[in-house]
């Protein structure tokens, strides 16, 4: 992919394997492998994963912070193109330990509905979550589950998952992680600032589009967000994702929320949640991730999605 070309296109390029997997990982997979081998949709569990050769420049250097796009511009996520200035892949850690994120990953064959439905369909058992990436994903549960939505019919598929919060463990590289994810929409959260309204990720070309905010797993320390925003190219979509992780850090307490990112920052907390080696994990995890469910998605939609009721 060349960045600053005015008009993205689905340009290939080969394939290379991951081979290194953290002990940690390579045991989780064996639990995951034994436990998905009873499952209908078995095949789909992979154990050799795979990124796009021309990824691998990005993840030798860390962007530059003139490539960081602030989170109260991300509506230049829909102008057409790439950044003038690149940044389109890539991560870094900015001087008061904040994680930043961009990540481009190709779903060619690959439609809007199918991230719908994905969206809610991996959080009903663990071993739906482990095919996404077969040696990091632990288990996501849905807030949505013990209410049966994620069983209703009369739903579409953005139904089943927008607004609801996924309880996360997994590992980003060797670091074992929980995590809560708040699925919301864009334009009517501060943090995003108003900047992705519907009618805007439309005009962009964008087919489907996941926002969330990232809490601690068990208290009300809000850590972060993060955006996936699926663009139709030729031959399907392609995924730009940000994260900004350790960023803008509160504790919501009834009826206040207290800051905490510039202490966070000064006293070094935000590098110890995300920081240097967290960025490059991400990064990393986001690449596999994300072309392992490209790899995955058409196949197991036809056999188990195709057929739900999608309302809008």
């Amino acid at each position: 992919m060349t960045e600053g070309q005015s008009t993205p296109d689905m340009a290939l390029p080969d394939k290379v394997p991951v081979t290194h997997y953290p002990p940690s990982t390579l045991k989780q997979f064996r639990r995951m492998r034994d436990q998905v081998s009873r499952k209908e949709y078995a095949k789909y569990f992979h154990e050799d994963l795979y990124m796009y050769s021309d990824i691998i420049p990005a993840i030798r250097e860390p962007l530059a912070p003139e490539q960081v796009l602030p989170l109260k511009d991300i509506s230049r996520l829909l102008e057409p193109g790439y950044p003038k200035e690149g940044g389109e892949n890539g991560r870094c850690a900015l001087s008061d330990g904040t994680a930043y994120v961009a990540s481009n990953t190709r779903f060619p064959g690959v439609t809007g509905e199918m991230i719908d439905w994905w969206f809610w369909w991996h959080s009903v058992e663990p071993e739906r979550y482990a095919l996404w990436y077969p040696y990091n994903h632990v288990e996501a549960r849905s807030s949505f589950a013990a209410s049966g939505r994620l069983h209703r019919d009369d739903l579409g598929h953005r139904e089943k998952w927008l607004g609801s919060t996924h309880r996360v463990t997994e590992f980003i590289g060797p670091y074992h992680k929980r995590i809560r994810i708040q699925f919301v929409e864009p334009h009517d959260q501060p943090c995003f600032g108003g900047g992705l309204t519907p009618e805007g990720l439309q005009d962009a070309g964008y087919k489907a589009a996941v926002c969330a905010v990232l809490w601690d797993a068990y208290l009300p320390l809000k850590l972060g967000e993060f955006v996936h925003l699926w663009r139709e190219v030729e031959g399907g979509l392609e995924l730009r994702s940000r994260y900004w992780l350790g960023h803008q850090v509160y504790l919501k307490l009834p009826g206040v929320k207290l800051p905490l990112d510039y202490l966070g920052g000064l006293l070094g907390i935000k590098r110890m949640l995300a920081g240097e080696e967290i960025a490059y994990e991400q990064f990393l995890h986001d690449q596999i991730e994300f072309t392992n469910l490209a790899r995955i998605l058409p196949g197991l939609y036809a056999e188990f999605g195709a057929g739900c009721v999608n309302r809008k």
